[in-house]
């Protein structure tokens, strides 16, 4: 009954402490652990993901049928993509100029073991419009983009006749509120399934061995993650127009921030993610339905910002000079695409993303990614919260600006 009723972020912190107690009482001999602990691990990962999908897509045909009812769908979605894309560049701006001042530690020209996750932009373009619009539904545990797209273009469809598709709404309705009902279920085990992922990712972070030779970039990214946290997004939120106080809105993203930086996964925390900002933010559903997918792929400014400070670390790494203007107008270009690529795949972490912008930034640099393989974990645990934490402040800032937002009380939060 106490567990029933506890709050989520005290769920999650209680399987976080458990997976860290086990951590400690395994032998130092178990360095990679064991194929069961692997094995639930990634089965964990995959169950706190499992309702992501539907819920989102499901959401999305009405919400816009909902919003072109009463004229405002067109703003607010542009009013969203404006503001994401702005958001993008700018992180990527303050990346490249923080890197630049601040110079994390040369890395240590050994390139990471380990196979990276590769993926094409060519790929993803043709994807958006597959051969078949079933191919959407099917390719969605690898694109994302393209399920959200059509999701998208059915809804207007629904709303051009919107006296012949109203019967169609409720149907897709119970869907809705069906694939609501078990992401919400699964939000109340997360702190169950977080035991086997934290006792796994501290396995892994000791399996990497000594971390002093990355001691720079690892500081470095560790601080810039606690300053945007603490300062930077709440004096962000509160200058851009927000109405509440930016701590209370901290606060109600306890519980995500912690499944985020416990598995390094935007993925698995964002089911969690999705049911805080309905239930404690108080965003109305159809605003929420259409402006969280979209920070989901395009509101990445923690990974945009990590992206950026990493490859001025590389370049400094194989350079005694710094980037050219040239160079640097290049990467406020690319690091951006680069991360909507990464986050499109959605499943794909922190040095897939900076691969990706260093084979398109060229210039001899193409392999430089595999010298951050070896703190790879770290900088995911670095970006993935400062995504979440930007994604809850974001969409809460875009549904206060067109009134789609009742503000609670934090005692009222889940």
């Amino acid at each position: 009954m106490l567990f029933a009723t506890m709050k989520l972020w005290l769920k999650y912190a209680l399987g976080i402490i458990m997976g860290t107690i086990l951590y400690i009482a395994l032998p130092p001999s178990m360095v990679d652990g064991t194929p069961a602990i692997s094995f639930l691990a990634e089965l964990s990962l995959s169950i706190g993901g499992y309702a992501l999908i539907l819920t989102l897509t499901a959401g999305i045909p009405i919400s816009v049928f909902r919003l072109s009812e009463s004229h405002r769908f067109s703003t607010i979605l542009s009013s969203g993509v404006v503001f994401f894309a702005v958001s993008l560049v700018v992180a990527a701006g303050l990346g490249l100029a923080a890197a630049l001042i601040f110079r994390p530690a040369p890395l240590p020209l050994i390139s990471g073991n380990g196979v990276m996750q590769t993926l094409s932009p060519f790929d993803l373009i043709r994807s958006i419009f597959p051969a078949s619009i079933f191919s959407s539904f099917s390719g969605s545990a690898t694109w994302f983009l393209p399920l959200a797209l059509f999701m998208l273009a059915f809804g207007l469809a629904l709303s051009h006749d919107p006296v012949m598709s109203r019967p169609l709404i409720p149907v897709l309705d119970v869907i809705s509120r069906a694939a609501y009902l078990i992401n919400a279920f699964i939000s109340e085990i997360l702190g169950i399934l977080l035991i086997p992922i934290s006792l796994y990712r501290l396995l892994e972070l000791r399996d990497t061995g000594t971390l002093s030779e990355y001691k720079g970039i690892l500081v470095y990214s560790a601080s810039a993650t606690i300053v945007f946290l603490l300062v930077i997004f709440p004096i962000l939120y509160r200058v851009l127009g927000g109405k509440s106080n930016p701590y209370v809105l901290l606060y109600s993203m306890t519980g995500p921030l912690l499944a985020t930086a416990a598995s390094g996964s935007i993925f698995f925390s964002s089911g969690t993610a999705l049911r805080h900002i309905s239930e404690s933010l108080g965003i109305k559903r159809n605003t929420n339905a259409v402006i969280f997918p979209l920070a989901l792929l395009s509101g990445r400014i923690g990974s945009v910002f990590i992206v950026a400070s990493s490859f001025i670390a590389m370049f400094l790494s194989y350079s005694r000079n710094i980037p050219g203007a040239g160079q640097i107008l290049l990467l406020l270009i690319i690091v951006p695409f680069s991360v909507l690529v990464g986050a499109a795949g959605i499943r794909s972490d922190i040095l897939v993303m900076i691969s990706l912008t260093c084979i398109l930034f060229g210039q001899g640099f193409q392999n430089g990614a595999s010298l951050l393989v070896p703190v790879g974990l770290p900088l995911s645990i670095c970006a993935a919260p400062l995504d979440g934490a930007w994604m809850v402040y974001s969409t809460a800032l875009i549904a206060e600006h067109h009134g789609e937002r009742t503000i609670k009380k934090a005692r009222n939060f889940i």
